[in-house]
């Protein structure tokens, strides 16, 4: 086929196949739109950053996005061994432009065995506290996020503990503490598939963290019973009902996905995960089809090849602003976007303007 007659097809699924309540779907795909304007939220902006060419550039370009730059950039052995950095560019630009840098520190590649040894000893514990305040101090860090994940439920107790004693240090030392936990729609064990309660989710004591923290992250992406959408508006609303009623509102931040899932609709299997990039792909690649769930407030693209049925869930304008009024709407403390590079570029429209 001719590439220009190709590329116009494009064009014409982009500006044309839109259904009801659409609008602006064309630009949040293809980010028409690059206006910068500053603005001043009355919520919290954080966007999470891992290392990439994409990740660099989207912060250097978009940064009135941000208000909380979050680098996954830390970890910690069963034996207090705390590694990582934050570059010294990523500093430098961020502190130029006025967004504050709070690393996540994570049980070493999410070690089962590291974060249990690590909870089994207090005095490990206080000497991380110790040092991790002196690396904010040394580094200009406005606080640190806990990410300790995969850990059974049985330490949910001790964790409590680690950071009710680290969100005291912090304050002490005026630094703010947050702890990132993995959602809940309930506290009912038996409302969760395959044992998730004991082996991931039971383990966050949502009430005994909201009291020690100055803000909670609910990772209110990756639903695990989602055959469509990463974070389906209808689930996303129950687990901040949930959350809610355990963590006061002004405590909460809302974990917003940045990037996309595939689907094999043929076999029903999840067979791709990625960013704007791959959306692009799909559309040079595929004669696709654009669509939008009003009932999950989620865009998603379609095709067909080698007899197969395609189905790519992702987020643009229409269903961000949506998500971010969950925020506003419920005076949240704000957002936490999963992660910088991944997004589609007029997304950042939203981040600006509510």
């Amino acid at each position: 086929m001719d590439t220009k007659y190709k590329k116009g097809i494009i064009v014409f699924l982009l500006a044309a196949i839109l259904l009801p309540g659409q609008a602006g779907l064309a630009e949040s795909v293809v980010g028409a739109s690059d206006k910068q304007q500053p603005v001043t939220a009355t919520y919290t902006r954080i966007f999470y950053y891992r290392d990439s060419k994409e990740a660099l550039a989207s912060f250097k370009k978009n940064y009135r996005s941000i208000d909380i730059l979050a680098p996954q950039a830390y970890s910690i052995t069963g034996d207090g061994v705390l590694s990582g950095q934050v570059k010294s560019n990523i500093l430098e630009f961020a502190k130029s432009k006025g967004i504050r840098i709070m690393p996540l520190v994570t049980n070493k590649a999410f070690s089962k065995s590291h974060a249990h040894n690590f909870l089994d000893d207090s005095v490990i514990q206080k000497q991380t506290i110790d040092t991790l305040v002196t690396e904010a101090k040394k580094f200009g860090f406005s606080g640190w996020q806990i990410d300790f994940e995969q850990m059974d439920a049985s330490y949910r107790d001790k964790f409590s503990a680690f950071i009710k004693n680290l969100g005291e240090n912090f304050r002490n030392n005026d630094l703010t503490s947050s702890v990132a936990v993995v959602a809940q729609v309930s506290e009912n064990p038996s409302d969760y598939p395959k044992n998730l309660w004991q082996n991931l989710i039971g383990v966050y004591d949502f009430v005994a963290l909201g009291a020690s923290t100055d803000f909670v992250t609910l990772m209110s992406y990756d639903d695990p019973n989602s055959k469509g959408p990463v974070a389906g508006y209808s689930w996303m609303k129950k687990v901040l009902e949930h959350a809610m009623s355990l963590i006061p509102a002004e405590k909460i931040s809302l974990g917003l996905p940045m990037y996309y899932w595939l689907w094999n609709d043929t076999k029903g299997k999840l067979v791709g995960i990625g960013g704007y990039e791959g959306i692009m792909n799909a559309f040079k690649k595929h004669y696709v089809t654009a669509n939008y769930s009003v009932e999950e407030q989620a865009p998603y693209l379609t095709w067909r090849s080698y007899y197969n049925d395609y189905k790519l869930w992702y987020e643009n304008t229409a269903s961000i602003k949506k998500k971010v009024e969950l925020v506003t709407k419920n005076k949240l403390y704000g957002f936490s976007a999963w992660v910088l590079g991944l997004e589609v570029p007029a997304v950042h429209t939203v981040f600006q303007n509510m």
